[in-house]
């Protein structure tokens, strides 16, 4: 059988997936390209990810690269039941694939606004400080949204499951992101505390450990 090969990068929204691959155990090659050399704009690249980003879980034996995080995470929960990448009752499973759905929106139309705001605005200076205030304030409470929503679960998960599921680590990066926009987090102590346990995942502390090498 072919292995699955997940195309990504550091320092992007690639390493959720990379960290959700990771904690699924399943057998799949992850491969690191670099978007600085535009490595995402080559043929062969194109070719497996006409949308030229990271990441992209490449499925060779089926013939299909499916792209998106929440797709993604779909696929490797679907593929590795007993990860806890996502709940198996409907319900459960559901709820989850709400929260990929959330944080992957805010992400987009929060987080990559205030990252790429000098580009967005065709570098003007004023308008890019302008939206990035904006998109900061905006991340600013959509984590309090998740901090309370947090607050309410038990077992110190979204979900309230005593495995780590995708939509942890998904809030775990969201936050990780906020603190390269000085958004304040001191006093979001439950998603803090998520962070930590998505962290001491020992496959996912293996994945950090991969991407700090790489750099």
């Amino acid at each position: 059988m072919t292995r699955p090969i997940l195309w990504t990068s550091t320092h992007t929204s690639g390493t959720i997936v990379h960290q959700m691959a990771a904690a699924s155990g399943l057998d799949i090659d992850v491969r690191f390209i670099s978007l600085r050399q535009g490595e995402h704009k080559t043929a062969d690249y194109l070719a497996i990810n006409p949308k030229g980003e990271v990441a992209a879980l490449q499925l060779p034996g089926a013939g299909v690269t499916i792209t998106e995080i929440p797709a993604m995470a779909l696929w490797l929960a679907e593929a590795a039941p007993a990860s806890g990448l996502l709940p198996i009752d409907p319900l459960g499973r559901a709820k989850g694939m709400e929260w990929l759905a959330w944080c992957h929106f805010r992400m987009a139309n929060t987080f990559t606004l205030a990252f790429q705001a000098k580009r967005l605005t065709g570098g003007d200076e004023a308008a890019a400080a302008a939206l990035r205030a904006t998109a900061t304030t905006r991340a600013r409470a959509a984590l309090v949204f998740a901090e309370a929503q947090l607050a309410k679960q038990s077992n110190g998960t979204i979900l309230g499951t005593t495995q780590v599921s995708a939509a942890d680590i998904f809030l775990a990066a969201i936050l990780r992101f906020a603190g390269f926009l000085a958004v304040p987090t001191d006093d979001l102590t439950h998603l803090t505390a998520l962070g930590t346990k998505v962290a001491a995942v020992p496959a996912i502390a293996a994945a950090i450990a991969r991407e700090q090498e790489i750099g």
